[in-house]
C-alpha cells in the first residue's frame, strides 16, 4: 500500500509529469484527501464497515434526598444531596418539578447539586417540591460512524432493529420526547467533533498523554459571549494548557498537521466535560461524532448495539496510510489527478476521470458490501389459480410485522 508521501509523488507525476518541485505539493495533498473522502462515500466497501459496538442506555435520574428549591419565575434549580456532575448528568435532557406541568430542559450544570432550566420555572416558589430527571434521549456513536448505521438491542429477549425515522417524521408522527418505555426508532440527530456539549461556560483545557507533545496546536471553535469565535492552545505534554476564552458552547476541535505522539484529551469545567479525543497514531486532524436520538424514552439501562461504515480518516503526515486499502490507491491516483488537471481546465482531466471511473467498476466486483441491510419483499405467493400478486406483511422480516399480522 502507498503511503500518504507516495501517493503525493505518483499524483504530482500525473498531474504536473514532474514530481521532484514543491510547488504543487499541498494542492496534491488537498487533491488526495478529496479523493479519499469522495471514492469512501461512493459504496459501501468492505474496509470501512466496523462494529458491532455498544451503548449503554441511561434511564431516569432521582438521586438526592428530595429536596428541591424552585423559585418562580427564576431558572435556577438546587437539588439537595444530587451529584450531577460525578453522575454525567448532560444538559438537554428532561427535567420535571412538581408544581409545574411545564417540559423543561436542562440549560446548564453549575455543580453537583444545582441547574438552570431553559425557561422560568412557572410554579409556586417552594424548598421542598420533588424532581425527576427523564431518561436519556441522545447518544454518540463510536467515532468517525458515518450515516448508514444499522442500530439494535436484545431487551425484549431477541434482537430488534431500531427503525430510523427522520426529525419531520418524529414531529408529524406526535413521538413526544418525553414518553418512556422500549425503543424502537431513533432519528439521527446531528455530526460534531464534539462527544458532548460544555454542561457550564468554561475555558477549554488541552492535555498530552505524552510529554513529547510541545509543538502541535488545537484550535476549538464555538460560542463566546453570545457570539461565534475560537482560541488556539498549543499543548504542553502531559501538564495541561488552559486556553483564555470562556466558551458557552463548542462546536469544532481541529488539531494542527503537527506530529503527535500521544492521545490529545479536550475538556472544560475542570476536566468534568470532556468535549473531545484525538487518538494515539490518528492520522487525522480532526474527528467526527455522530449523534442519534431514541424514541421512546429508555425505561431501563440495557446495551444497544452499533454497526456501521466509517469516514476514513484525512492523511496528514507523510508516513500515513489510507484506510481502504491497497487496492484502491489506483483509484486515489486517478481521481487526484484528475482533480488537479481539472482546476487548471487540462483536456487529461477527462482521460484520468475515466481510468479512475474503470478502478471504482473493477472495485466492486470484489470489495462491495454485499450485505443489505433493509428488508426485502418476497414473490408473490403461487396458487392453484396462478401467481398471487398481493403481497403480505408476513413476507416481511420475520412475519410479525404489520396489521395483518395475528
Amino acid at each position: 500500500m502507498f503511503t500518504f508521501s507516495e501517493l503525493q509523488t505518483e499524483v504530482l507525476r500525473g498531474a504536473t509529469r514532474e514530481n521532484s518541485g514543491t510547488t504543487f505539493t499541498t494542492a496534491a495533498k488537498n487533491a488526495i484527501n478529496r479523493a479519499l473522502y469522495i471514492i469512501s462515500r461512493k459504496a459501501r466497501w468492505r474496509s470501512l464497515r466496523r462494529g458491532p459496538s455498544t451503548i449503554t442506555t441511561i434511564t431516569s435520574y432521582t438521586e438526592g434526598s428530595g429536596a428541591v428549591a424552585a423559585t418562580a419565575d427564576s431558572t435556577a434549580v438546587t437539588v439537595t444531596g444530587a451529584t450531577f456532575l460525578t453522575d454525567d448528568i448532560v444538559i438537554g435532557r428532561r427535567i420535571n418539578i412538581s408544581g409545574s406541568s411545564t417540559k423543561f430542559r436542562i440549560a446548564t450544570i453549575t455543580s453537583e447539586t444545582e441547574l438552570t432550566l431553559d425557561q422560568a420555572y412557572d410554579g409556586t416558589t417552594a424548598t421542598d417540591a420533588t424532581y425527576s430527571i427523564l431518561p436519556q434521549q441522545e447518544y454518540t456513536l463510536p467515532i468517525q460512524a458515518d450515516h448508514q448505521s444499522l442500530l439494535w438491542h436484545e431487551e425484549d429477549g431477541s434482537p430488534k432493529q431500531l427503525e430510523y425515522i427522520t426529525q419531520q417524521g418524529q414531529l408529524q408522527s406526535s413521538l413526544y420526547d418525553d414518553i418512556t418505555g422500549t425503543p424502537y426508532c431513533y432519528t439521527a440527530w446531528n455530526e460534531s467533533d464534539v462527544l458532548i456539549q460544555l454542561r457550564q461556560a468554561s475555558i477549554v483545557s488541552i492535555v498530552s498523554s505524552s510529554a513529547s507533545d510541545t509543538v502541535p496546536t488545537v484550535t476549538v471553535y464555538g460560542t463566546v459571549s453570545g457570539y461565534p469565535d475560537y482560541e488556539t492552545i498549543t499543548v504542553t505534554g502531559t501538564t495541561a494548557a488552559d486556553g483564555s476564552k470562556s466558551f458557552s458552547s463548542v462546536e469544532r476541535i481541529v488539531a494542527s498537521a503537527t506530529a503527535r505522539v500521544g492521545r490529545i484529551t479536550v475538556s472544560g469545567n475542570s476536566g468534568d466535560d470532556v468535549l473531545g479525543v484525538l487518538p494515539v497514531g490518528n492520522t487525522t486532524r480532526e474527528v467526527k461524532y455522530s449523534k442519534v436520538k431514541l424514541y421512546p424514552l429508555p425505561d431501563s439501562a440495557f446495551q444497544f448495539y452499533v454497526q456501521y461504515y466509517k469516514t476514513p480518516y484525512m492523511l496528514v503526515n507523510d508516513a500515513d496510510i489510507h484506510e481502504l486499502g491497497d487496492a484502491f490507491d489506483s483509484a486515489i491516483i486517478n481521481l487526484a489527478v484528475s482533480l488537479l488537471r481539472g482546476e487548471q481546465s487540462q483536456d487529461e482531466a477527462k482521460t484520468y476521470y475515466a481510468l479512475y471511473l474503470e478502478d471504482v467498476k473493477d472495485l466492486k466486483k470484489y470489495y462491495l458490501d454485499k450485505i443489505d441491510w433493509l428488508p426485502k419483499l418476497k414473490p408473490g405467493m403461487f396458487s392453484r389459480g396462478g401467481r398471487n400478486s398481493s403481497i403480505s406483511y408476513s413476507q416481511i422480516g420475520n412475519g410479525k410485522f404489520g396489521p395483518n399480522y395475528y
